[in-house]
């Protein structure tokens, strides 16, 4: 029973965080200055948070799971990692084009959404497969 809340726990906080992800790089990608500010207070407020919920309750799955043996679940972390890093790098972008006051469309914008939902795949798929 542990178990399983901990992992509706999990899924929950990280379908807020990818949602949250996923608005901050359609917000890059066509971008309007009105959105970003209220965007930006979201992610800290809520995203940022149910980041840190989704990495805290994984960890306490794979200690339930005795899976950090498992090569799968290094390789899952790493992913994780850079999940993680590209959600530091979307907020990073959202500040910028805030403070610049720009309607503009980012620099790099493009690759933010098609990098995170490839990187979600992927660890989606070592979570269901455990090869």
């Amino acid at each position: 029973m542990l178990y399983d809340l901990t992992k509706a726990a999990h899924l929950i906080s990280l379908f807020v965080w990818i949602g949250g992800m996923v608005a901050v790089a359609l917000a890059l990608r066509y971008p309007a200055l009105i959105h970003m500010k209220p965007l930006k207070a979201y992610d800290r407020a809520v995203t940022t948070p149910a980041m840190i919920l989704a990495l805290l309750f994984g960890i306490l799955l794979g200690v339930q799971g005795g899976w950090f043996s498992s090569a799968w679940l290094a390789i899952k972390i790493l992913l994780v990692l850079a999940l993680s890093g590209l959600h530091g790098a979307l907020v990073g972008k959202l500040r910028r084009a805030i403070w610049d006051s720009s309607d503009q469309v980012v620099a790099g914008g493009r690759v933010f959404l098609p990098a995170g939902l490839g990187l979600l795949v992927l660890i989606v798929l070592l979570v269901t497969l455990k090869p």
